[in-house]
């Protein structure tokens, strides 16, 4: 929101559109569709307009097609596949076959019933950006699979495609994306919350000071550890013990009376 009042001031127009793509990805992350399409919509349209060839130079298309899905607007999220698919093929952009392949399955797996054709090509697509390099991309994929596939009742398959993508984004520093699949994963039928004796003795230690009330920069400093370390501990003790939050973490170390 800062960056977007200064280049309204300033006019660079490039930053405009960066702060808006990243608004509209936390939108996302944040479970509020309108607002990540209102603010993607705004980064496809200005490319749309000046034409911008390469789909890879402000690259909202996958998200914009995942908030449009979550939305229910199918016929937008069709046209932004076809868009990003025709781009791709012009410029032989390889981003953009393997996003467009991810959009059309998005579209699919949308519709009512589960399309396993949908499903494996979403899967193709993770694989493709991993063999890219692209690994944020790859989990987001899969975190996207698993969501739809659990909300199936595919619980087997679900729970690997969530798996993945929680390992990928702690391997990439995305511990709010991490947090994000592992809340998925708790929501599988047929396995509740862990007892706290099933954490490692780091992931306890950790849980208990943060219960205890030190911030992340307070344990990484008792534990002699980077913060990023003390996120990852904390999303797998979340996780394991289905808590979203200190209070819960607290309430749940507690002991017995």
């Amino acid at each position: 929101a800062r960056t977007l009042a200064g280049t309204e001031t300033a006019g660079v127009r490039w930053e405009w559109l960066e702060a808006q793509r990243a608004r509209g990805v936390a939108a996302l992350l944040a479970r509020e569709p309108a607002r990540a399409a209102e603010s993607l919509g705004r980064v496809w349209e200005h490319c749309l307009r000046e034409g911008v060839d390469d789909p890879g130079a402000f690259p909202v298309g996958p998200d914009l097609v995942e908030a449009l899905t979550l939305l229910g607007v199918r016929d937008e999220a069709l046209a932004v596949t076809t868009a990003l698919r025709d781009a791709a093929e012009r410029v032989d952009h390889s981003w953009g076959r393997v996003s467009a392949k991810r959009c059309d399955a998005l579209v699919r797996l949308a519709a009512p019933g589960y399309d396993e054709q949908a499903a494996a090509a979403l899967a193709a697509a993770a694989e493709d950006y991993a063999a890219l390099g692209l690994r944020f991309d790859a989990a987001r994929s899969w975190l996207t699979l698993g969501r739809a596939q659990r909300r199936l009742r595919k619980w087997a398959a679900a729970r690997t495609a969530l798996q993945r993508a929680a390992a990928v984004f702690d391997e990439a520093g995305a511990p709010g994306w991490a947090d994000d699949a592992r809340a998925e994963l708790a929501r599988i039928g047929g396995r509740g919350p862990r007892a706290a004796g099933d954490l490692t003795p780091t992931e306890r230690r950790t849980a208990e000071l943060a219960a205890e009330g030190l911030s992340n920069k307070e344990i990484a400093h008792t534990l002699v550890v980077t913060v990023h370390t003390v996120e990852v501990h904390l999303s797998k003790v979340y996780a394991k013990l289905g808590v979203r939050s200190r209070s819960q973490l607290a309430a749940r170390l507690a002991p017995k009376v």
